[in-house]
């Protein structure tokens, strides 16, 4: 019996030995897995990140490019704004000196005419009535 026991718990050592180190396999076959995961999605991550990196710049780019059109656009349609209202001020809401000259000169004139007239209808009463007193 002895030698039954001793035959007995080294099968069962063997058979203890045989499965733990199967456990630890299988684990380390599981943690090796678990490993290249880990380095497979941080360098996805990294890559994800640079990515992310990427196309913020061009977005600040972008941006920044058209910031600096819109400013541009800005301060041309200012300059046009400015260019109109100064060539409105000029030439339709001008100073009214020119109109004053113009309404002076043009009624002189018609006092003249006025006047011109007047005597010519005078000159020509006169003559009709000249005529209306001489007997015939």
């Amino acid at each position: 019996m002895d030698y039954f026991t001793k035959q007995s718990w080294k099968t069962a050592q063997q058979h203890l030995n045989t499965m733990n180190h199967q456990i630890q396999e299988y684990r380390i076959k599981k943690l090796d897995k678990f490993q290249f995961i880990i380095i497979e999605e941080l360098e996805n991550f990294e890559k994800d990140s640079q990515s992310l990196k990427d196309l913020e710049k061009e977005f600040v780019d972008f941006w920044e490019k058209t910031f600096q059109k819109f400013s541009a656009y800005q301060k041309s349609e200012q300059q046009r704004l400015h260019l109109l209202k100064a060539s409105l001020d000029k030439n339709v809401f001008y100073n009214t000196d020119y109109e004053d000259t113009v309404f002076t000169s043009e009624m002189c004139s018609m006092k003249e005419n006025m006047k011109m007239l007047q005597d010519r209808l005078l000159k020509e009463t006169q003559e009709e009535e000249l005529l209306n007193e001489i007997p015939e």
